[in-house]
């Protein structure tokens, strides 16, 4: 009988907290909607700047609003990043590396705790995908020191149309 009070108060908390990385970035971040375009990502922040690395295109904005309640300095990142089509799927944003334990208790909190978390390099905790959004914290070795990274990305664009034949098979 405990066994199947403890499940059920489980259950009943696991779906309480469901849903809320969706209700809260669901439909975009910093005043923009997944799935713009990166001319339309310029228009509200016309300082970032186009990085490209071959085929992929981020914008990046020195930024340095509070985010999570937290502090960050002056030329603090926010990095847009963009899917093939070139269509906005992703957001991160850039703190101080000794934030990252703070950041982390924050999000559990808000999100419930991580299910998943890798140690190669790259320290990273990453929560449930929640309908087509999925949070992840990470801590990156930078130049000096290390950077704190919160990452949004965005699973729920339309695929574009495809064929056997336009992709080479």
């Amino acid at each position: 009988m405990k066994s199947l009070i403890f499940i059920l108060l489980l259950l009943i908390q696991i779906s309480a907290s469901a849903g809320e990385i969706f209700k809260v970035f669901g439909h975009g971040v910093f005043e923009t909607k997944w799935g713009q375009s990166i001319t339309d990502i310029q228009n509200v922040f016309p300082s970032a700047t186009v990085e490209n690395y071959g085929e992929i295109t981020q914008l990046v904005v020195e930024d340095s609003r509070k985010v999570f309640g937290f502090d960050r300095e002056k030329n603090s990142k926010i990095t847009f990043s963009f899917d093939s089509e070139k269509r906005l799927n992703g957001v991160a944003v850039y703190f101080d590396g000794d934030q990252f334990p703070s950041l982390l208790l924050k999000l559990n909190t808000l999100f419930g705790e991580y299910v998943k978390q890798g140690t190669s390099g790259v320290t990273y905790m990453q929560w449930e995908q929640d309908n087509s959004v999925t949070i992840t914290l990470s801590a990156i070795p930078s130049s000096f020191s290390m950077d704190t990274i919160f990452s949004i990305g965005y699973y729920g664009l339309d695929k574009p149309d495809i064929s056997k034949d336009a992709l080479g098979f």
